[in-house]
């Protein structure tokens, strides 16, 4: 036994995890368990922090536009201790409802604006072929990383190359 607690995360909780650019903040909105699995759907909040913001600054910045959204393997996070809990805050009505997202399988050296999209719903996918620049920002991508990839792209705005916010 490692002596780390066991901890079930809740939807709506925020955890801390520290980057190269202050402390950043991101919100457990969805788990997501038809088979496959994507696991815990989280939304990266607005800035980066020398301190902590107060709970009051917190719930202010939960009502705010997220940054991005992605699944990421939380739960291994909590028990390697890469993130720490803040706090639980209501979920904003904007983010209830679980995102559509886009992915392609088109070569990555592709302009974005040439290649052929998929949107998924949490259940089935559907292939919608080329989207606008406009339509691409309305999704986030399809895919899952661990705490230290999910630090990268929130430093970074990207995943393996690609816009994220």
């Amino acid at each position: 036994m490692t002596g780390k607690k066991l901890f079930r995360k809740k939807i709506g909780d925020v955890f801390e995890v520290k980057t190269s650019k202050g402390l950043a903040y991101f919100q457990y909105t969805h788990e997501h368990k038809n088979p496959p699995s994507w696991g815990s759907l989280v939304r990266v909040l607005q800035g980066f922090y020398n301190s902590r913001p107060s709970s009051n600054e917190l719930e202010k910045l939960v009502e705010l536009p997220h940054r991005f959204q992605t699944f990421c393997f939380l739960q291994h996070g909590i028990k390697e201790g890469e993130v720490m809990l803040i706090g639980n805050f209501p979920i904003p009505s904007f983010v209830k409802k679980f995102p559509i997202f886009k992915n392609t399988n088109t070569d990555p050296k592709k302009p974005s604006i040439e290649k052929v999209w998929w949107l998924w719903d949490g259940e089935k996918s559907w292939k919608v072929g080329k989207l606008s620049l406009e339509d691409q920002k309305k999704y986030p991508f399809h895919g899952a990383c661990d705490i230290p990839a999910l630090i990268m792209n929130i430093e970074t705005g990207k995943s393996l190359g690609r816009e994220l916010c």
